[in-house]
């Protein structure tokens, strides 16, 4: 698995995680060389005094979680006292519920707004899709949009649904992005074969709620 470590973001952002828990995957960022973690919002002070100011490795939160349908100046906020706290990376949800309805030119209103902020204080940011609930051409569509917006990385999923893993749809997902921008996948469950494949595919992150070890 060594040669995987770069490319793999511990994941911690399930309901019931706890400091415990991120402790150890602190301990695989920092001993094993992992590409970041990702912690829920009120974790992002904490462990940036742990992770320390000058450390490579990415400290990423998520902002709209999981559905992203609170209002643009809410995930605003959040941003900010992310920033503030010492995020390096915004992961930002999808409003699938405005994409859903007739209110679905508001994405792409609201991911050039988000996209400008982050990128003001030469952050990164990734926009999350719940790829398993929009049809072929909502995906497209989406993709487009976060394209056009200047995200840095596309996520296929929030991690919340109980799905399978599916490599052929990862596969397919990175075919879906330009290669100008970064993709990340859910990875849960996925064997050292599989995550290997995903590499091989250039799809940059494999995000990971389990040990990578």
């Amino acid at each position: 698995m060594n040669h995987l470590f770069p490319y793999i973001e511990r994941t911690l952002i399930h309901a019931n995680v706890t400091i415990s828990e991120q402790y150890d995957a602190l301990d695989e960022v920092t001993q094993l060389g992992l590409a970041g973690m990702t912690v829920a919002p009120f974790w992002v002070k904490k462990f940036r005094r742990e992770l320390g100011e000058a450390h490579p490795a990415m400290l990423a939160t998520v902002v709209g979680f999981p559905f992203g349908y609170q209002r643009t100046e809410a995930k605003q906020t959040e941003i900010e006292w992310a920033l503030r706290d010492g995020a390096s990376e915004i992961e930002v949800v999808l409003n699938t519920s405005a994409l859903f309805s007739s209110s679905s030119g508001w994405v792409k209103i609201e991911l050039a707004k988000l996209v400008s902020m982050v990128h003001r204080f030469e952050k990164f940011f990734t926009v999350i899709l719940e790829s398993s609930l929009l049809d072929a051409e909502q995906t497209q569509s989406v993709i487009k949009q976060a394209t056009d917006a200047g995200v840095d990385f596309i996520k296929n999923a929030t991690g919340t649904l109980p799905l399978p893993f599916s490599l052929d749809q990862a596969l397919q997902f990175r075919t879906l992005v330009p290669r100008s921008v970064g993709v990340k996948i859910v990875a849960d469950r996925a064997t050292e074969s599989q995550l290997e494949t995903l590499v091989a595919a250039g799809i940059e992150r494999l995000s990971i709620r389990g040990t990578a070890s």
